[in-house]
């Protein structure tokens, strides 16, 4: 194969960033835009040592699962990629890629075990509680973008379907407010400009905290904060630094406060969390609470267990299990959220949670030494779980680990790794983030020795 080939092609299966996957003389082709069980007129636009990649040209069998995506910016803009797909096939696509990875990716059998349908989100569209979307200017006017696929171009978005709404709102008051102070938007190609990104934050009682990410100072910037105050809604007003010319999506120096409160308040359940600006809390509030319950269950506690809470940021989970557990260990690398953690354990009053600050990698085995653990849950970045955190969790034979995953594949490899000790009992998947490929689990396992020992 080779650029412009045209051919038929069967697709598949669908890929972690929602493309549709046929194979051709053996070889994998990846398809923008198609479903498995279609037939595409293909042609090849990049091929590669094991995998090409190609345009459709052609649908020549549709999907029954396939709609109309609703966003009018679907084709361009990129932060969704499977609008074309109906909500329900994408839930058992979820499930599938989980399942998939399983098989390529370890020697276990995922019919050993089960597998449970995908959690839905009770909100398909208007679910993220944050944004931070640069700004531009066009055609004399300010608008909020996103930054195309693969590529330096922006695209306007003025209604984003996957944003709150109140995000929407806010972010045109603000620009109008801007274009009404002559505030220009920041040029990156001549690093000049004021206005950059805008960060918005909302909860789910519709309070929002706001953040300017400004390419240079200006005094215009706390004009726009006192009235962007005045909004409905609107708790604290930030402003940020952000002159790097590679960290495009970077907050910037830390935020300063212009205007109004530091923080605004979000619950999961009977838990409190304080949110700043650059807090990192799961976008879709309320499936982060199904998410929260389901790891409450695979624990199992009984108010006896001593529970590692692993990556645990601004303690989401520790502290959602505390109530039910003995005590909470979290290790956190970043000094913040660690620092947010243990100032959210004392403003809901729990007294059995600590959050300490370290690499768990290199804190967990040294914890290890002097501690025992009855339960460990941990949620990683999307790489996974580092060598040394699994060879520590193998040693100590802890009776159940809980792992809290954001993609499928480094899940697959680290179960391989852990099936030396332990057994998987079952896997959740858990739709976080509709109208993209994305996929959570929530696994349950247990030391087979333990196990064992309790069957006698």
């Amino acid at each position: 194969m080779k650029a412009n080939d045209n051919f038929i092609l069967d697709i598949k299966r669908l890929g972690i960033n929602g493309e549709g996957i046929g194979f051709y003389n053996r070889k994998a082709v990846f398809v923008e835009d198609a479903i498995p069980g279609e037939g595409h007129s293909v042609e090849i636009i990049k091929e590669q040592e094991k995998m090409c990649f190609a345009k459709s040209i052609e649908i020549k069998h549709k999907s029954p699962a396939r709609v109309t995506p609703s966003c009018p910016y679907y084709k361009e803009c990129g932060g969704c990629n499977v609008s074309h797909i109906s909500y329900e096939k994408m839930l058992e696509f979820k499930k599938e890629s989980v399942v998939e990875a399983i098989s390529r990716y370890t020697h276990l059998n995922p019919r050993s075990f089960e597998i449970r349908n995908t959690v839905a989100s009770d909100e398909i569209f208007h679910y993220r509680n944050r944004s931070q979307l640069q700004v531009v200017t066009k055609d004399d006017h300010l608008e909020v973008s996103m930054l195309k696929p693969n590529s330096n171009f922006t695209v306007p978005i003025q209604n984003c379907l996957v944003q709150k709404q109140k995000i929407n709102e806010l972010n045109r008051a603000i620009l109008a407010i801007a274009e009404e102070l002559n505030i220009s938007s920041y040029i990156p190609k001549f690093s000049r400009g004021i206005l950059r990104y805008i960060l918005i934050r909302v909860n789910e009682f519709n309070e929002a905290l706001v953040c300017f990410v400004c390419g240079e100072k200006s005094p215009k910037i706390k004009e726009l904060a006192k009235r962007t105050m005045a909004l409905e809604g609107v708790k604290g007003v930030y402003e940020s630094l952000n002159t790097s010319k590679k960290d495009v999506g970077f907050i910037g120096t830390n935020p300063v406060l212009l205007e109004g409160e530091p923080y605004i308040i979000e619950k999961l359940g009977r838990i409190s969390y304080k949110l700043y600006p650059n807090t990192f809390f799961q976008l879709n509030t309320k499936q982060a609470h199904k998410m929260m319950e389901l790891v409450l269950k695979a624990c199992k506690l009984s108010f006896k267990e001593r529970v590692l809470d692993a990556y645990s940021g601004v303690g989401a989970i520790g502290l959602y299990l505390a109530h039910m557990a003995k005590e909470v260990v979290g290790i956190e690398y970043n000094a913040d959220a660690v620092e947010a953690a243990n100032d959210n354990a004392k403003l809901n009053h729990i007294h059995n949670a600590k959050f300490l600050q370290g690499d768990a990698a290199l804190l967990f085995p040294k914890l290890l030494e002097e501690e025992s653990f009855d339960v460990v849950v941990v949620d990683p970045p999307r790489t996974g779980l580092e060598d040394k955190f699994i060879q520590a969790l193998l040693k100590a034979k802890i009776k159940r680990v809980v792992y809290v995953s954001c993609n499928p594949a480094t899940l697959a490899k680290d179960l391989e790794k852990l099936s030396i000790s332990y057994q998987v009992n079952s896997i959740t998947p858990l739709d976080m983030f509709p109208q993209t490929a994305l996929t959570e689990s929530i696994v349950q396992l247990t030391n087979i020795e333990s196990a064992s020992a309790k069957n006698k």
